[in-house]
């Protein structure tokens, strides 16, 4: 696998799709971050927290929504991460999980994504299980 090419999916269940990214502390999730899906999202992203060296950055460009599970699971992530003195960065949400974080008001407490995606040649796509 070439540097920066997403690998097969960490982690897949019913709508939810996780794929960790070669040479890059960045995991790309594509589909509902709900309470079926949030302990499978937050294994995975343990699994990549835990093989990060400083920051794990967390792309939810292909999630199309997040209730309070997919939320408490990305928090429970940044808790795991500032024990092991790492941080965690979301980038690209879409308007509705942009809202989540501003309601809850909890947006402040993910740093702002380090890695830039336009030099990735694919996406996990949205909704889409590999």
């Amino acid at each position: 696998m070439s540097p920066q090419t997403p690998s097969a999916p960490t982690s897949t269940s019913a709508g939810l799709a996780v794929h960790r990214v070669t040479g890059a502390d960045l995991v790309l999730v594509a589909g509902e971050l709900d309470l079926d899906n949030a302990q499978a999202l937050y294994c995975a992203l343990c699994g990549a927290l835990d093989r990060s060296v400083e920051n794990l950055t967390v792309d939810l460009q292909g999630v199309g929504f997040c209730d309070c599970s997919g939320l408490n699971a990305l928090l429970r992530l940044r808790h795991r991460a500032l024990a092991q003195g790492k941080t965690i960065s979301i980038q690209g949400p879409c308007p509705e999980v942009e809202r989540l974080l501003a309601m809850t008001h909890t947006q402040s407490l993910f740093t702002t994504g380090r890695i830039r995606l336009d030099s990735l040649p694919t996406r996990a796509p949205r909704g889409h299980l590999s």
